[in-house]
């Protein structure tokens, strides 16, 4: 079997262990099973809680960067064991993207009330026009609602075009709560992904000099390069200028502001400091000012995919996240504030999963009180 093709077995299996699998892909893995008896007893493995409690001790303690490097020469090997050849492969890709999630079929149960068990369904996204109206876009009657705007929306996403009876730009405030996410497209086709907790202001279409918005809180933006008119985002204190290109930007009130660069280039623009970023950069605004260095883009972008992914993030940073997501309230006890996490891991639809993770790579316990979630020490 051919490195392309284990590759891909694996992700299939990572989607079927984590629920993710769709029927198109569950009907791929299920011929791949039945070719040899080998693939089925692999995926029996990896499947067994009992297995994975025995080797959870050297999972947690590996380093999956270290690992691969190690491993993937020898999977490029002509051995004829197949099963073996894919059976590191298999293991430290979920590893890296949370395999540890298994616990949660013979973990103890944490003590969560019914009351903080918050699945995700609908937050109530609204977009605030120009003359005070407001109107809640994942609604079934949004889109009845719109059809004699300049934009659409089908629940997940709007969509502004410009045409000649346009009229005059209008601005709009998109307010995502927590717990929710949206996608924008901007009249010049620029893409803009908001997290949770965030409003971007924005005008109907683009007219002068430049394209400006305005951010509070985190977004990922595409945008449509044209170099007539610089695209600006605007946060309290930061500023970006650019012509296309793809980045992420964070700035929640009372965190780090920050801005990513995953294509192209961007001027970050802090007081009178200005500084370029290449692709891999960040530009962080610290006490002592704007700094810039390289970092992991999945860690600052793998909300837009729906992950969670922490590398040596400390437990307060981590608690922020899923508050912001699942609308909860975490509190890090003053012991536990010094461990830090590092998983990559679906968002699931209630905390309840994850709390069990962090348990268990962290080794920390999760107790509530009232409707509050303690984080404490094991």
């Amino acid at each position: 079997m051919k490195l392309a093709e284990r590759k891909k077995i694996a992700h299939l299996m990572f989607l079927s262990l984590f629920d993710l699998i769709d029927e198109e892909k569950r009907s791929e893995l299920n011929k791949w099973l039945k070719k040899r008896k080998e693939n089925q007893t692999l995926f029996q493995h990896l499947e067994d809680p009992a297995y994975q409690s025995q080797h959870f001790s050297r999972y947690t303690q590996f380093n999956a960067i270290e690992g691969w490097e190690k491993v993937e020469p020898r999977l490029k090997s002509k051995s004829n064991n197949r099963f073996y050849r894919l059976l590191p492969y298999a293991a430290i890709l979920i590893l890296c993207i949370g395999i540890i999630t298994f616990l949660r079929t013979n973990s103890p149960q944490t003590n969560i009330p019914v009351s903080l068990h918050k699945n995700i369904s609908n937050p109530t996204v609204r977009l605030v026009m120009e003359d005070g109206n407001t109107l809640e876009l994942n609604t079934t009657d949004s889109s009845q609602r719109l059809e004699h705007e300049d934009f659409k929306s089908d629940g997940k996403q709007l969509v502004y075009k410009h045409t000649e009876s346009s009229g005059s730009p209008r601005f709009h405030l998109l307010q995502v709560p927590r717990g929710g996410e949206y996608a924008l497209v901007l009249a010049d086709g620029t893409r803009v992904w908001l997290n949770a907790e965030t409003e971007l202001s924005y005008p109907s279409y683009f007219s002068g000099k430049d394209r400006r918005v305005k951010l509070k809180g985190e977004a990922y933006f595409e945008v449509t390069a044209d170099t007539s008119m610089p695209f600006i985002v605007e946060t309290k204190h930061l500023q970006i200028n650019v012509l296309g290109t793809s980045f992420n930007i964070s700035a929640y009130p009372d965190e780090s502001h920050h801005a990513t660069l995953a294509k192209g280039k961007i001027k970050a623009i802090y007081e009178e400091k200005q500084v370029i970023l290449s692709p891999g950069e960040q530009a962080l605004l610290t006490d002592s000012g704007m700094i810039v260095h390289a970092v992991d883009i999945a860690t600052y972008t793998s909300w837009k995919e729906r992950r969670f992914v922490f590398k040596n993030k400390p437990l307060q940073e981590v608690a922020r996240d899923l508050e912001r997501w699942y609308n909860v309230r975490l509190t890090i006890r003053q012991d536990a504030q010094p461990i830090r996490l590092t998983a990559n891991l679906p968002k699931y639809e209630n905390i309840e999963k994850i709390l069990h993770i962090i348990e268990n790579i962290a080794r920390v316990k999760c107790e509530t009180n009232d409707q509050e979630i303690i984080i404490k020490p094991e």
